[in-house]
């Protein structure tokens, strides 16, 4: 009698158990999920063909021409666009809906020797991409043996291609470089001798409130870069020169970033090359001498001139002939 009596109550157990299940998923909100999850799954086909057929739609093209940049400055040429995207192949029709696309421009754009830095890529529709960068400024044109090569503040080669001969002669040349780039377009020379110059020329071309740079106004032609031997530790004794159009020599010193303890500021060796210049302009300023001559702005008790010999005249000599074979 008492195993008649659990097995009903077991069975009333397993009744309750499947009733309960049933009520859970006749609900109507699960019956309703369900319903729409077998309806896209029977539709996605034709979903995903009215997808493709947005795609393909004009206002989702993107091109060569729906692609704008940053406003590029004078010395940058004004088919930037087309020669990055020819530069990896991606001068083709693209679609806006690519979700790869914002990533594959960045990357297009970063690799351009021209491009410091990439900030962001912006789509809009109708099709249009708008990418903002911050671009390279030329400050220096390295004269080597196997040709000119332009360079930035940092030392990084520029595209030389895109330098007319009347480009280069308004950035200062920098002489007596022994070594080649190790690296091509975009990436830096590699010699703290030639950065340390392309720095210093960094400042000497800056624009003053009248447009005039302090290498023209003082009659500069070229920066001769140090001699290096390639020891370690050698950049921080590093010493430079500016040579100016009458063949005069100008020793500035350390590099503008140094860090030694004996060395002038650079805002104290240019306010005394502009004193001197101020007191000397109406006699030619530093060619004021029928000779050339050599000034020293490294002296704790001002600048020194003196009668230049030897090495300076013929360093003074090589600046000018470079000129003038451009």
């Amino acid at each position: 009698m008492g195993h008649t009596s659990a097995r009903k109550n077991s069975r009333s157990s397993q009744l309750t158990i499947q009733q309960r299940f049933v009520r859970w998923c006749f609900r109507p909100q699960r019956l309703l999920f369900a319903g729409a999850l077998a309806v896209g799954i029977l539709s996605w086909p034709q979903v995903k063909q009215s997808l493709s057929d947005v795609e393909s739609l004009p206002e989702y093209q993107v091109g060569i021409e729906q692609i704008s940049v940053t406003q590029p400055p004078h010395w940058v040429p004004e088919d930037l666009v087309a020669e990055v995207l020819h530069r990896v192949n991606l001068d083709h029709v693209m679609s806006l809906q690519d979700p790869t696309l914002s990533e594959r421009i960045a990357a297009a754009f970063v690799t351009h020797p021209w491009i410091k830095q990439v900030h962001h890529v912006t789509k809009s529709f109708p099709a249009h991409i708008h990418v903002e960068v911050t671009f390279r400024k030329p400050v220096a044109i390295v004269y080597e043996v196997g040709g000119y090569y332009p360079i930035d503040a940092s030392g990084c080669i520029l595209p030389g291609n895109d330098f007319s001969h009347s480009d280069i002669d308004r950035y200062p040349i920098i002489t007596n470089v022994s070594s080649v780039p190790v690296a091509g377009q975009g990436q830096s020379w590699g010699d703290p001798a030639v950065e340390g110059a392309a720095r210093l020329a960094a400042f000497l071309i800056e624009p003053n409130e009248s447009g005039r740079s302090l290498w023209e106004i003082w009659n500069l032609t070229a920066i001769k870069a140090p001699s290096t031997t390639g020891l370690p530790g050698e950049e921080l004794d590093m010493e430079y020169q500016m040579e100016t159009t009458g063949g005069s020599t100008i020793i500035w010193g350390r590099s503008p970033d140094t860090q030694h303890p004996g060395e002038l500021s650079v805002a104290q060796k240019l306010q005394r090359l502009r004193d001197y210049h101020e007191d000397f302009q109406d006699d030619g300023g530093f060619d004021n001498s029928p000779v050339a001559c050599v000034f020293d702005v490294r002296g704790w008790r001002g600048i020194t001139r003196k009668i230049a010999r030897g090495d300076a005249v013929s360093q003074s000599e090589s600046a000018r002939s470079v000129r003038q074979s451009e």
